[in-house]
Formats: structure tokens, C-alpha cells, sequence
């Protein structure tokens, strides 16, 4: 039955080449442009979900009360994570991290390379499980004068990850690191990407208020232990610091918060001291973007094919009139629209492939299609089976409900239902595709409007020289 489906259904995508064409076209373009946003979106999701003990991994963050308003950030005073390991029974483990990258001039011999990097507590290789090459978690930071490089940085500086072992780098023409671990590359959906680390007690040799409750600046992770309530914690770290240091102005109050860690770079945005929202906005936009899209690509397919109704109209009463049913009738249009889907997808895919580069020079992100993933081509039957089903649906009920007497007697008046019914998905059509190009030409407007508005002083022949060293 479903082989004759399949070869009933060729037959009449082959017969109507140019009807068939202009769909699969259309629906192909909508999946594509869909499929490209949902791969991004997917990306997004995924920055941060690779670590090993990603469940129990946590962020501090600091609520600051003033006497009109409360902020929130991620700055933690730099003794903080030592003194939670030693008083918070729920936390297993806290490192220190300085809060951005600094760029530094690394040199072995005649090399020298700028090179992105931080210094973190020894706990940072086995807190977060970053693979090593070559050292152990426990040793890889645990020295003043020991430095971590990347598999990468170890590769440029001595040729090989076992070469840079216990050999001497100088580090901002300063002072002399011994190399004792090299890791590999971090992955690309990795927030916090550096190519060295240092020890923070290093840092705090060099910078004496790290040791300070009374500066903030420093980012604090927790590892909290198996089973451990992290509500509990929460609460018992909210006024943690009262204990170190107490504010001197009765306008002003800290509190300390957690959040689960593979949640900050999607939500890092605070609203009343509170997190709240962030990246997951621009997820949430493009979601509904791409499933916009993907709609318009489906009316699209449901009015092309309903048009054509007056030529099927025949072939239903002559089904009908033989005793073919209702029901596979609509299997049989639902078949022909799963084919068309198929057919579109396969384009879509080839289209998706032409377009990454771009996509990706848009996006500042290094995207490519899993096609080893088993996952990747379950998501794509799934939407191939959505996208046809909802494309296919209203046809199929709308061409099996002829009337084979009217039919065969030429009477193939549309009833007022399905006239409106058509009308409204032309208009949702054009409400939805007017939509995005009034967002878009906004948009555009706006990044115009920045990149040529009057900066107030001639901008030609200006250099910029950072002085160093």
C-alpha cells in the first residue's frame, strides 16, 4: 500500500514539473534559512555544557544595595573561594579566576608570541575537568612559578606538548614560568577560551589587593558535592562576607549569590540585583524567527497546492466514484507532500553547505553540519515528517472532501469556509513575511545609523598605538 502511495505520488510530481519545482524551491528556502538559525541557536545552547561536573558547577555573583537601586555583577572579593571550601559543608571545591583575559607576551628563546591567558586557583584542571596532555590537575597550577599552556601555544613555542615540559618561559619580560602542564585546545563552545594559566598565588604576589575582602574584581566558582541541596548553599552564602568585612555606609549592603554555571552565558544580565535575561533573549528571538520563517515556507506550499484543485478535482471523483475512501485519499496527498518535503530538505542541505561560510562570517562563530552525528539526521527526519505533515494537512483534508457527483458533473465551487479559510493563510502569510522585512530594514537602519553617525571629531588618519612594556 505505501509502495503504491510512493509510486502514485512520483507519478504526479513528475507530471506537474513546474508546480512541482516552484515548491520544493520555496520550501527548500525556508528550510534552509530556518535550519541555519536553528543551528546557531543550538550552538548558543551548548556553550558551557561540555564539562564533566557541569551539574554542580556554580558562578558567584554579588548583590550590591544602594540607597536608591541594587546592582548585580559577577565581581567576588579574591579570598573568597578558600574561605567557602573551609566554612560551606555543601562546597567540595572553589577556584579563583581573574575576571577577563589579559593579553601577554610570552618568549622561549628567539620566539615571542602575544598570547591570551589568566590565572586561576590550583583547583581550576580538576574542578572543571579541562583535558590534559601532559601534567597532572593537581600539580598543573600548584606553583608560584608554574604556568599551564595550551596543546596549541605548547606546539609554537617548542614544537610539541612533551617538548614544553619543565622548560623555561619568560613571561612579560619579567619573570621566568617553568611549563608544568600543557591542555588541550578548548572547544569552541567554550565561554572563557586562554591559551596560559598561571597560579593565583602568583597574582597575588604581584597584586596585594586580590588578598583584600575589601576590593571586588575576581570571579568565584564553586564545585558543590554529590547531592548537595543547592538552595541550601545559596542561602547560606547570601551573607557570607558579613563575617570578613562590614559595610562601612549604612546605604550600602552586598549579598552573594549562586548560579548554575553552564546558565551564565545565556543569562548574565541583572535586573534589581536579580539575574535576568541576557543572550537567551537573542535565542528566544531567533527561535521565533526561524519557526516564522518555516511557516511562511508551509502556507506557501498549502495555498500552491490548494490552487490547484480544479486540476485534482477529477482524479478525486474518479477515485471516489471506483470506492476509493476518505482516508486514503488523504494518505495519498500526505504522502505527496512527505515526497516534496523530502525532496526539499535534500536541497535545503545542499544550500545550507553553499551558505555557512557566510552564515558563519555573519555569526563570528565557527559552525559546520554534524553530518557524523546520529543525532543531527534525527532532528532532520523529525522536521522533514513536522514541516510535510503541516504542510500537506489542509490540502489533503480540503482535495479528499469533494463531492464525486459534483465533481464529475463539473461543479467545483469552493464553499465560503475554505475561501475564507485560504484568505486568512494568505494574509497570516503576509503579516508574518512584512513583519520580518520591517525588523530587518530597522535593524539595518540602526546599524547604519551607528557606523556613520557624526562622531564629533574627523576620525581620518587617527592612529591608535597602545604603549607596552
Amino acid at each position: 500500500m505505501i509502495k503504491n502511495y510512493l509510486k502514485t505520488a512520483w507519478r504526479n510530481l513528475v507530471s506537474n514539473k513546474t508546480h512541482s519545482v516552484i515548491n520544493i524551491l520555496g520550501l527548500s528556502v525556508g528550510l534552509a534559512c530556518s535550519l541555519l538559525i536553528f543551528l546557531w541557536v543550538q550552538n548558543e545552547l551548548s556553550v558551557d555544557a561540555f564539562f564533566k561536573n557541569n551539574k554542580r558547577l556554580y558562578k558567584v555573583y554579588e548583590r550590591e544595595y544602594y540607597q536608591d537601586h541594587i546592582d548585580g555583577n559577577y565581581d567576588t572579593p579574591g579570598p573568597l573561594a578558600e574561605e567557602l571550601k573551609k566554612k560551606i559543608p555543601e562546597v567540595q571545591d572553589a577556584v579563583m579566576m581573574e575576571e577577563s583575559n589579559d593579553q601577554t607576551t610570552l618568549q622561549a628563546g628567539d620566539k615571542i608570541l602575544k598570547v591570551d591567558g589568566t590565572g586561576a586557583s590550583s583547583g581550576l584542571f580538576s574542578m572543571f575537568g579541562y583535558p590534559l596532555v601532559q601534567g597532572t590537575p593537581s600539580s598543573a597550577i600548584a606553583s608560584t612559578e608554574g604556568i599551564a599552556l595550551s596543546e596549541k601555544t605548547a606546539d609554537a613555542f617548542f614544537g610539541s606538548p612533551q617538548n614544553a615540559m619543565d622548560k623555561t618561559i619568560r613571561f612579560d619580560n619579567k619573570k621566568d614560568f617553568k611549563v608544568t602542564a600543557v591542555f588541550k585546545d578548548l572547544p569552541a563552545n567554550a565561554s572563557r577560551k586562554f591559551d596560559y594559566v598561571i597560579s593565583w598565588k602568583a597574582l597575588e604576589q604581584d597584586q596585594k589587593w586580590l588578598t583584600s575582602w575589601s576590593n571586588s574584581g575576581p570571579l568565584t566558582y564553586v564545585l558543590l558535592r554529590e547531592h548537595a541541596d543547592p538552595v541550601l548553599a545559596d542561602k547560606k552564602i547570601t551573607f557570607f562576607r558579613d563575617a570578613y568585612i562590614r559595610d562601612s555606609s549604612a546605604a550600602y549592603h552586598a549579598e552573594l549569590g549562586l548560579q548554575k554555571f553552564d546558565q551564565v552565558y545565556l543569562h548574565s544580565h541583572f535586573e534589581n540585583g536579580k539575574v535576568s535575561g541576557g543572550r537567551i533573549e537573542y535565542v528566544r528571538l531567533f527561535s521565533i524567527i526561524a519557526i516564522f520563517i518555516l511557516l511562511i515556507a508551509c502556507i506557501n506550499f498549502m495555498n500552491l497546492t490548494t490552487a490547484r484543485s480544479v486540476k485534482r478535482a477529477k482524479e478525486v471523483g474518479v477515485r471516489k466514484a471506483v470506492g476509493a475512501m476518505r482516508s486514503m485519499l488523504i494518505k495519498q496527498f500526505m504522502s505527496e507532500s512527505l515526497m516534496l518535503t523530502a525532496f526539499a530538505v535534500c536541497i535545503a542541505l545542499l544550500l545550507m553547505i553553499l551558505l555557512l561560510p557566510m552564515f558563519n562570517s555573519i555569526t563570528q562563530k565557527r559552525l559546520s553540519l554534524p553530518f557524523d552525528q546520529a543525532s543531527f539526521w534525527f532532528n532532520i527526519l523529525i522536521i522533514t515528517l513536522i514541516t510535510g505533515l503541516i504542510s500537506g494537512s489542509y490540502p489533503a483534508i480540503y482535495l479528499s472532501s469533494f463531492n464525486p457527483v459534483k465533481v464529475l458533473k463539473g461543479v467545483t465551487r469552493l464553499g465560503t469556509g475554505a475561501i475564507w479559510f485560504r484568505k486568512g493563510l494568505v494574509v497570516f502569510q503576509f503579516v508574518l513575511s512584512l513583519t520580518l522585512i520591517i525588523g530587518t530594514i530597522v535593524v539595518s537602519r540602526q546599524i547604519s545609523f551607528i557606523q556613520n553617525r557624526n562622531l564629533g571629531y574627523d576620525k581620518e588618519n587617527l592612529i591608535y598605538i597602545p604603549v607596552e612594556g
